[in-house]
Parts: C-alpha cells; sequence; structure tokens
C-alpha cells in the first residue's frame, strides 16, 4: 500500500513539472513547497530542485524559506557549490542558516567558499538582535504592581502578528505585557527561534532584567506563552529555570526533546502552572499530552483544552480562552 501511494504521489508530481514552464501557475508557494519535500523525499531530487528553483524565480517575498530549502537539498545531493550559491543569495538579503550546525560541518570540512560564507553570516547576526515592545494596562498605576506576560511568538510570526492573536479583556486591564520578537529572518517581515540558542537566551535575560527595573512587575506573577515554537522556547526557559516564572499559558506548543523527570518534578513541585490551548489535529498533541500527564501524577497544576477538528493553529474563541487561563495562573 505505502509502495502504491509513494508512485501515485511520483506520478501527480511528474505531471505537474513534465516541463519546466507547464508547472501550474495557480499552485500557491506553500503548495509547491509542500510538493518539492514530498518528491525529495521519494527519492525524485530533480523534480524537488526544479519546484524550489521555479518558486525562487516568482516567489520572491518566501526568499528566506526558499533558499534554505534548496540549500539542504543541494547538500544532501552533494552539490556544494549550488548550495553555497543559494545561501549567498539568501545571507546578502539578511537571511541565516546557522552555518555553524555541525549538521552543515559534516558536509563542508575545509571547503573554503562555505567557511567565508559562515563568516558572513555570523558578521550579519552579530548586528540583528532580540526585539521587544511593551504593552501598560488601560488604568496603569506606577505605583501599583502588575502580573506580567511575555510572549514569544510562533515561527514565522512577528510582534504585529502576536499583538493580534495574543489579546485578551484580563491583557488590557491588569497585565503589563512583553511582545517578543527573535532576531531571525525566515521572510522579510517575520521571524523564527533556533533551538540552543545563547543569543536568545543572554538578550532575553538582558530584557528580562530592564522590564523588572523599569516596571511595577508583580514578581511572584510572571508569566511566559507562547505559540508552536515559541511556546516551545518558553517551556525550555522556564523548565531550565533559567528565568523565575510563576506559569506559562501556551497555544499548540512544541514540547522540547531535552525535557527530564528532575525539570518536571522541580515545576511541580515549584507549585508552578501550566495551561495548554491546542487542537485535537494538532502534529505536537500527543508530547502535550505527556507533558500534563506527568505533572499531574506528581500533583501539579495543569489545564488542558483541546478544540475539536482544529490543528496547528489559534481556535476561534482563544481570546476568550486566553482570558480564562490567564485569570487561573495569577488566581
Amino acid at each position: 500500500m505505502t509502495k502504491k501511494i509513494i508512485l501515485l504521489q511520483c506520478i501527480f508530481i511528474s505531471l505537474i513539472i513534465s516541463c519546466f514552464g507547464q508547472i501550474d501557475k495557480n499552485l500557491s508557494y506553500e503548495e509547491l513547497k509542500t510538493l518539492a519535500i514530498s518528491s525529495f523525499r521519494n527519492n525524485n531530487t530533480d523534480s524537488s530542485i526544479m519546484i524550489m528553483e521555479y518558486a525562487l524565480k516568482n516567489f520572491p517575498e518566501e526568499l528566506g524559506s526558499t533558499t534554505a530549502i534548496l540549500a539542504q537539498i543541494y547538500t544532501r545531493t552533494e552539490n556544494f557549490s549550488k548550495a553555497i550559491e543559494v545561501m549567498e543569495i539568501g545571507i546578502n538579503k539578511g537571511y541565516t542558516y546557522n552555518l555553524s550546525n555541525p549538521n552543515y560541518q559534516k558536509y563542508y570540512k575545509d571547503n573554503a567558499d562555505f567557511e567565508a560564507l559562515a563568516q558572513l553570516e555570523k558578521s550579519i547576526m552579530d548586528t540583528i538582535h532580540l526585539k521587544y515592545e511593551v504593552i501598560l494596562p488601560s488604568e496603569y498605576n506606577h505605583k501599583k504592581t502588575y502580573p506580567t506576560l511575555f510572549v514569544f511568538h510562533g515561527n514565522n510570526r512577528n510582534i504585529k502578528k502576536s499583538k493580534i492573536s495574543w489579546n485578551a479583556p484580563i491583557m488590557n486591564k491588569e497585565f503589563i505585557t512583553v511582545y517578543l520578537q527573535s532576531y531571525i529572518p525566515s521572510s522579510p517581515t517575520n521571524f523564527k527561534w533556533k533551538p540552543k540558542d545563547e543569543k536568545i537566551k543572554k538578550e532575553f535575560n538582558e530584557i528580562y532584567d530592564q522590564i523588572l527595573k523599569d516596571y511595577p512587575v508583580n514578581e511572584s506573577k510572571i508569566i511566559f506563552a507562547g505559540m508552536s515554537a515559541g511556546g516551545k522556547k518558553a517551556l525550555d526557559f522556564t523548565l531550565n529555570s533559567y528565568f523565575p516564572v510563576s506559569g506559562l499559558v501556551l497555544n499548540c506548543p512544541v514540547i522540547p526533546k531535552n525535557v527530564t523527570d528532575d525539570m518536571i518534578e522541580s515545576f511541580a513541585e515549584k507549585n508552578k502552572k501550566l495551561g495548554i490551548i491546542t487542537g485535537e489535529n494538532d502534529f505536537a498533541l500527543e508530547n502535550q499530552k505527556n507533558l500534563v500527564s506527568t505533572i499531574d501524577s506528581l500533583a501539579g497544576q495543569t489545564k488542558m483544552f483541546v478544540t475539536k477538528d482544529l490543528g496547528h493553529s489559534f481556535a476561534e474563541n482563544f481570546t476568550q480562552l486566553l482570558d480564562e487561563y490567564l485569570k487561573w495562573v495569577i488566581e
């Protein structure tokens, strides 16, 4: 059955790109990307390259994503000169590929062109930084202390989008809200998080300390929030005890792989709260359930809402759910 499905996929893809000029111009970028990745996984490398080269020319707004995929394909097939060429295009536009990653290094050992590109990428990354924006409650009084919410956007998003999604009545009335934005671009306007990123950790620590210095924060009511990879970053910072946090409210979070029993036990013992809002079709649902179940087994405090028929996205009633969960964390 699996071989038959793969064969049908290959036939479908080959019909779409039987000639480079015949790629269906009505296909969206996401559809093209899905086809390219599927083609590559089915060992149809030429097709995957043709699709993404077409996307490179016709979807300039997706240059970051397209060059990243092409670089991976060319690298895996040992066409190193082409990989370096497309990465250079992206780096010169401000995109980054984490070229210090060992997964790249094992392919490019002693490659002078790659090393020069890696140095160029590093010099660019040194000039861009984590950003944040503070929103104060509607009747802000500097003589009072306030619960404070740090919001980590999902991958391929930004502060502007976070302010639309992460918005609830209680935030407007009672919270100091800090919207964060990664320094790693995924498109001209959007950004992404990188795991094990010491620069993010260092710069967030500086922002965290600055917020506590500049604003009347109730340090017993500090909450981290995040969507997807942003939720993963919030969990990583919290479970590793990098920053004092009283609770988390996460939407469809990706659960870090390095979570240990000791981390979870410490989280439960310190009476921190974990709220997860997710969808029954979210790819990370089982890992979310496992984390919640483990905390519950240690008499920890959790709350989880699973929306029927929802995937890796925000529920229609997310604002209401967010309001309820924030009230629960600070009660």
